[in-house]
């Protein structure tokens, strides 16, 4: 596994743990910023100029600054000696815009005063780092976009 798809295996890990955190209410963390810190180092996954695995000392240093506490929890995944789950990086790579849009979706709900709605598509969007790391198998990308994506426009 290369360095850059090690990373992104942590950052998904991170992601995961976001969500929950989120989806629980998390009062003392800044879930907006989190979230943004997060699409932020995704949107650099294989570029050229400035691969995600040069961005991880800035996603640290934004995951501080969002929550202390939840910068604890997370700071194992960023050490050598946590292992990444085994996934497929081309298809995490195919899901990145994905997760984006589902990022920017939360912060939108947050921002506009619904946490009700934000914690509901938090708690969707929780899987999501589970998907990629293969733990549902038996659905197709599309039937597992359509069970986490597919509520949105109902709230």
């Amino acid at each position: 596994m290369t360095k850059e798809n090690s990373v992104l295996g942590r950052v998904l890990a991170v992601s995961r743990e976001a969500y929950s955190a989120i989806a629980r209410g998390d009062e003392e963390l800044n879930q907006v910023a989190l979230l943004d810190a997060l699409s932020a180092a995704l949107s650099h996954y294989g570029s050229e100029k400035k691969p995600l695995a040069k961005c991880v000392r800035q996603l640290k240093s934004e995951i501080k600054r969002a929550g202390k506490g939840f910068y604890d929890r997370v700071k194992p995944q960023f050490s050598m000696l946590v292992p990444v789950p085994e996934f497929d990086a081309d298809r995490a790579a195919e899901h990145i815009p994905a997760i984006i849009y589902g990022n920017d979706r939360i912060c939108a709900k947050l921002v506009s005063g619904e946490t009700d709605k934000a914690r509901s598509m938090a708690d969707a969007m929780r899987s999501y780092p589970g998907f990629l790391y293969g733990e549902f198998e038996a659905l197709t990308p599309g039937q597992f976009y359509d069970l986490v994506f597919g509520y949105y426009p109902k709230l």
